[in-house]
């Protein structure tokens, strides 16, 4: 992707989704996604690098909204609509099946794990301080780390296979999804509070689709 700031991308001046987002293919607006997914968390390792000293409640606020709304959101865009496509095209592949239903488990897991974390975000948030700032700083190390690796494996595997196997009537279908999210209003909404929450971690964030090594 190009090296800007990603809110110049995903958002235009007044609020509305850049045409640049409309007309991108469907798979080129899931690496977007992922690349939202990684801003997130870079958030998330924001508030917990600045524990137990720090707690900044505007960075919690963002971070609950995104993880409440943002990922489930995406999640429902794979396994609504992509992944019921590959299984179609790739029926014949043990392999994809094995991985789906991998992803499928890592999803529910992190899902549930989410919304814990947004619970305890939750109070940062309204009282300026964590309940328990190690528990939290924990929480959130296993959450960001989990999810970079889970990104860096779509990346690796589910969309090269979608841009091989999927038709055009799919990547239509998969299209009609996508600009449905992105235009509805909580879609909006988490589309420009992530993206400008990324871009102020650094003044001006550059966009990778390639997440830190964690290991």
């Amino acid at each position: 992707m190009p090296s800007q700031p990603l809110h110049l991308r995903l958002v235009d001046a007044d609020g509305a989704i850049s045409n640049s987002v409309v007309a991108m293919d469907p798979m080129s607006a899931f690496e977007v996604d992922h690349v939202l997914k990684l801003g997130l968390c870079d958030v998330l390792e924001s508030i917990a690098d600045a524990l137990p000293h720090t707690a900044d409640a505007s960075l919690a606020t963002v971070a609950v909204r995104c993880l409440r709304h943002g990922l489930p959101e995406h999640v429902a865009l794979e396994e609504n609509h992509l992944f019921p496509l590959l299984r179609t095209r790739n029926a014949g592949d043990p392999s994809c099946k094995k991985v789906l239903l991998q992803l499928e488990h890592e999803h529910s897991s992190d899902e549930s794990f989410a919304f814990e974390i947004a619970d305890e975000l939750e109070h940062i948030a309204e009282a300026k301080a964590p309940k328990n700032a190690e528990m939290l700083g924990y929480m959130l190390r296993g959450f960001f780390i989990s999810q970079r690796r889970h990104i860096r494996w779509e990346n690796a595997t589910v969309l090269p296979l979608a841009r091989r196997t999927l038709t055009e009537a799919d990547l239509a279908e998969l299209g009609e999804a996508i600009t449905a999210r992105n235009c509805n209003d909580e879609g909006l909404r988490i589309l420009e509070t992530v993206s400008d929450v990324i871009t102020n971690i650094d003044g001006c964030l550059t966009t990778s689709q390639t997440p830190p090594d964690d290991n």
